[in-house]
C-alpha cells in the first residue's frame, strides 16, 4: 500500500450552500501553480533523462540517499520519503542496481531491506547535481526577481505545512515539517 504526503480529512457530506467557491483571482492563482505541477517535473525530468541518463525520480532517490548516515536508509522509509510507492521504488532501485549506483542490503535486525548508494552512485548524483540545478535556475530562479523569490519560499512552506499537518510517518517528514514550519513563520 503506498503511503502518500496527503493528510486524509473527512469533514463528512457537505451541502451546496457550505461549499466555498474560488474566487476569480483564486481560480487564476490555482491554474497557474496547477500549470507549474505539471509542466516543471516533465521538464525536469526530460533534462536529466537527456543529460544525465537518469529520470527524475531516479535523482530523487539517490539525492536522498546520499544525505542518509552511511548512505543508506530502509526501503520503506526511503518510498515515503521520495513519494512513490514501494513498488515503483523496487522497479527504481533495480534499475540503478544495474547502473552499479545502488546496491540493496540488509538492516541491521536482517528483516528490513534497506538500499545504499555506492560510491559509483554518489560520483553520478554529484556529476548530475549541477545539470539540474543549472536547469532549476533557468526555469525557475531566473525568471523571478529576489522578492518573487523570497515569496515562492513562504508560499511553499506555509502549503507544505498545510500538506504535512497531521501526518506521522517517522522521523524524516517530522524534520521536513519542522524546516517548513519554520521557513513559513
Amino acid at each position: 500500500m503506498k503511503r502518500q504526503l496527503i493528510p486524509e480529512r473527512n469533514p463528512g457530506p457537505r451541502t451546496p450552500q457550505q461549499l466555498r467557491w474560488l474566487s476569480h483571482r483564486e481560480w487564476s492563482a490555482w491554474l497557474q501553480l496547477l500549470g507549474t505541477i505539471t509542466l516543471l517535473p516533465a521538464a525536469l525530468d526530460s533534462q536529466l533523462q537527456r543529460e544525465a541518463g537518469m529520470s527524475h525520480f531516479e535523482f530523487a532517490v539517490m539525492v536522498v540517499l546520499s544525505r542518509q548516515p552511511g548512505r543508506s536508509l530502509q526501503l520503506k522509509d526511503l518510498a515515503v520519503v521520495a513519494n512513490g510507492s514501494l513498488s515503483r521504488l523496487s522497479h527504481v532501485i533495480s534499475r540503478l542496481e544495474q547502473q552499479g549506483w545502488v546496491r540493496r542490503t540488509r538492516g541491521i535486525k536482517g528483516r528490513a531491506t534497506n538500499a545504499e548508494l555506492t560510491n559509483k552512485g554518489y560520483q553520478k548524483v554529484m556529476a548530475a547535481g549541477p545539470i539540474h540545478f543549472q536547469e532549476v535556475r533557468r526555469l525557475v530562479f531566473d525568471v523571478l526577481t529576489p522578492d518573487e523569490v523570497t515569496a515562492l519560499e513562504h508560499v511553499s512552506a506555509r502549503l507544505n505545512v498545510g500538506l504535512l499537518d497531521g501526518i506521522s510517518l517517522g522521523t524524516l517528514v517530522r524534520r521536513t515539517r519542522q524546516r517548513s514550519t519554520r521557513r513559513s513563520s
